[in-house]
């Protein structure tokens, strides 16, 4: 038991000094990374009760349906740089949510508990528990995803923005903004609901009302197949 004890401390430890932190070179891309196993440990379930689910199908059910082509070009840097420290409180969006959403969560000395130093992300996803330490084999292994993409976010109504609401909303860290597993992220891309969901069953129903929430917040419209994709997994919610 001693022996098991000890082993366990020393893990613990070793899990301390895997930081994430660096420059980005576009959103979600963080230093480079060594990544230990994954293990098949499902995340808490984030299927969301019948309540909230009713009440982002009658928020749905009010927002404007639109496939109108945009005729402007999208543009990455039309919603300022990545990440931007918009609520004044000396970290960058990333980290922020980094803080927020990995567990055992250490902070780099020196950073003013802004740099985030972690072992573990409990995936939305793919319901894996994704263990990692920082190295030089990986850049992509943990990416904050926009629930509502931001060139999806473009072609339905971002677009006729301000330079200052777009930077705002690729922040919005309340309702739009989660750290997931990077390659799902790379998988989703800018795909709206009708052609790609999480591979996790039980993050489905509140990806679903995120979606909802931030093109209700924002005033976004949606794409037919997506308002019909969306009204299908909130009426099966429970």
């Amino acid at each position: 038991m001693q022996r098991q004890l000890v082993a366990a401390a020393v893990v613990f430890a070793a899990g301390g000094i895997a930081a994430i932190a660096a420059p980005y070179l576009h959103p979600g891309t963080a230093a480079d990374w060594n990544v230990l196993p994954s293990t098949a440990e499902p995340s808490a379930s984030s299927t969301v009760s019948v309540a909230p689910a009713a009440a982002a199908l009658r928020e749905l059910r009010a927002l404007p349906v639109s496939d109108a082509n945009v005729p402007a070009r999208y543009d990455r840097d039309a919603f300022g740089p990545a990440w931007a420290d918009v609520d004044r409180n000396g970290c960058d969006t990333r980290n922020d949510v980094l803080r927020r959403d990995l567990t055992a969560v250490v902070t780099k000395p020196g950073t003013n508990g802004c740099v985030v130093l972690s072992v573990t992300l409990h995936d939305p996803y793919t319901a894996r528990t994704i263990v990692f330490e920082r190295g030089n084999r990986s850049s992509l292994v943990v990416q904050i995803d926009h629930r509502v993409p931001l060139s999806y976010a473009w072609r339905h109504g971002a677009a006729s923005w301000t330079a200052q609401q777009r930077e705002t909303f690729a922040n919005d860290q309340v309702t739009n903004l989660v750290a997931v597993d990077g390659p799902a992220n790379e998988e989703k891309s800018d795909s709206g609901p009708a052609e790609w969901m999480p591979a996790n069953t039980g993050d489905t129903c509140s990806y679903a009302v995120s979606f909802v929430t931030v093109a209700t917040k924002w005033h976004l419209s949606i794409a037919t197949a997506d308002e019909r994709a969306l009204a299908r997994t909130l009426t099966t919610c429970s």
